[in-house]
Formats: structure tokens, C-alpha cells, sequence
């Protein structure tokens, strides 16, 4: 017999907040090559290439927020 999730909101709450933190430490760590600048924000800051899968991150976690 299945048993019903008794909290899936509670669980894709959770999930987003996963999906937010990693995304924010692979922003942090850097663990991927920077390779081309896409957007320049500053004259020493912008979003390179290497920062694509945390950007991929953001975008799963904001769909499961709504």
C-alpha cells in the first residue's frame, strides 16, 4: 500500500532552498573555468560562462517557488 506525501509543499520548499544554497556556493567556489564574460556589470565583475550551471540552478529553484 502507497502511503500519501502528507507535506509536498513542505518538501519543495525545502528543495528550493537546497537548489539556492548550492547555487550560491558554486557562484562562491568557482569550481567550473570562467571562459568568456557574457554580462559586464562592472569594469571587474561580470557573469562569465562558468557561472551558466548556477544560473540553470536559480531559474529550477524560482519555477519551484510558484
Amino acid at each position: 500500500m502507497k502511503r500519501a506525501n502528507p507535506n509536498p509543499q513542505g518538501q519543495r520548499n525545502v528543495l528550493v532552498v537546497v537548489l539556492i544554497a548550492l547555487a550560491i556556493t558554486i557562484v562562491i567556489v568557482e569550481p567550473f573555468p570562467e571562459g568568456a564574460v557574457l554580462v559586464v556589470l562592472t569594469p571587474t565583475h561580470g557573469i562569465d560562462v562558468g557561472d551558466l550551471p548556477a544560473l540553470a540552478l536559480l531559474l529550477v529553484a524560482g519555477w519551484l517557488a510558484f
